[in-house]
Parts: C-alpha cells; sequence; structure tokens
C-alpha cells in the first residue's frame, strides 16, 4: 500500500468512525456502537488470524467492561474457543472486518493499519478447506500453490482457504495455474483437506489471482558510453 492510499484510507477512517460514534454521549456507548457495527456489517464467522494462527471469529463482544473494551470469540481449527481482545485479530487485508478494525484501532489511538499478518506465506499457517466450501455436484476452481507427483497443494479461488487434490494429468500442472477440476470425493487425513477429482482445464489468469504488477521506478536511460567500466588494464 503507498502512502497516498494509506492516507486516503486514513481520512476514510475518520469518516467512518464519526458514523459509527454520531449518536453517542460516553465512551461505554461508543463502545457499543463499534460493537454493533461490527454485528451488522461482518458477517460471522469469518476467517482472521491471532498471532498468526489461523482462527475462525464467531462474534465480537463489549461486556460493558470499558477497561477491556471490544473482544473477539475466537475458535481454532480443532474447534477450542478463546477470547482476545479485537486488536489483537487481523481480518484479510481489503475486507469489512479489516476496515472496521482499522476504525476501532484508530479509536483506541493504536495505529490503524498493522503487517498484513493476515497474508500467508510458505512459513505462516493457511486456513484449510472446509466441507462446505465445495459442492461436489458442481465444478471447482483451484489455484496451484506447489505440484508434486501425485498431489497438488491448492488453494480455493477467490479464498485463502487450502485443500490437497489428488488427481490424474499433475505432471502438466504449474504452480500458479488455476485448475477447473469435476469433484469425486472429498475428506480429511491427519486434519488435512483432500479433494479428488478430475482435472477439466488450466490456464493463466492474472484478473483471476488479483496480482498486483510489479511498481516501476524511473531511472533514465543508461548509455553504455558513458558508464565507468574501470580501469582499461
Amino acid at each position: 500500500m503507498n502512502r497516498h492510499t494509506r492516507d486516503d484510507n486514513l481520512a476514510d477512517l475518520d469518516g467512518l468512525i464519526e458514523e459509527i460514534i454520531v449518536d453517542t454521549y460516553d465512551e461505554s456507548e461508543q463502545l457499543s456502537a463499534f460493537q454493533q457495527a461490527f454485528e451488522d456489517d461482518v458477517p460471522m464467522p469469518v476467517d482472521a488470524f491471532v498471532i498468526g494462527e489461523p482462527v475462525s471469529v464467531i462474534a465480537i463482544l463489549y461486556d460493558g467492561n470499558e477497561r477491556r473494551g471490544l473482544t473477539a470469540r475466537c475458535r481454532r481449527e480443532d474447534g477450542s474457543e478463546h477470547v482476545v481482545a479485537v486488536p489483537d485479530v487481523s481480518f484479510p487485508q481489503g475486507s469489512s472486518g479489516a476496515r472496521y478494525l482499522a476504525a476501532y484501532r484508530k479509536w483506541l489511538g493504536l495505529p490503524p493499519f498493522i503487517a498484513d499478518a493476515s497474508a500467508p506465506s510458505s512459513r505462516k499457517r493457511r486456513h484449510k478447506a472446509a466441507a462446505g466450501d465445495i459442492n461436489l455436484d458442481e465444478q471447482v476452481g483451484l489455484v496451484a500453490l506447489s505440484v508434486k507427483e501425485r498431489t497438488a497443494r491448492c488453494r480455493l479461488l477467490y479464498s485463502d482457504r487450502i485443500i490437497t487434490l489428488r488427481a490424474s494429468g499433475l505432471w502438466n500442472l504449474v504452480p500458479g495455474e488455476i485448475v477447473t477440476v469435476n469433484p469425486h470425493k472429498q475428506w480429511r487425513y491427519g486434519g488435512h483437506p483432500y479433494l479428488s477429482g478430475e482435472i477439466e482445464s488450466a490456464r493463466l489468469d492474472v484478473a483471476a489471482l488479483d496480482l498486483k504488477p510489479l511498481r516501476l521506478q524511473e531511472l533514465g536511460i543508461w548509455n553504455p558510453d558513458e558508464h565507468y567500466w574501470g580501469e582499461e588494464d
């Protein structure tokens, strides 16, 4: 995110905060207003991260304790639930949750934008695909992340949730391609989701992947005749 975009977002957050607390009279009412804003505009449960761990936020709560502020009830992949402070949660960048979180952090006097802990990397855990994420009666769009001889680690198209694909013809698949699969079976083994099926097609689609082009920097024209090549000897 460049500086101008960040400044625009800060101005937008001021307007959002004013919109949320416009009819409130004290801090407790303002916290209740923020809780209601999350409830109205952020569909729950929603994928998020807490200290790099993938969780599902079940609810945003305010129990009347002004010092505690808003809390988030989170469910981990093992089914256990925990309550954490809302500023400790990271929502996917660009989501409604991230927007309201930034507004709440700004209202608290904290930096509204934090490092994008929600952006998965090779060392970070990702959310895993759930049973309800795939309809076995319809074709499934997957993005290949890594390919082995018999399996391909993929994420669901338009989602960060991951699943392992077992299919024939994987040797033709390239990481970064979007795969259309006719699904046969979905299951879990060792806590990880798997999908078997037949690959219908594979394609490269930059727009569908929502990739951002590398920024170019103007450095002028390079003239080799003017370049210092060192001493002749």
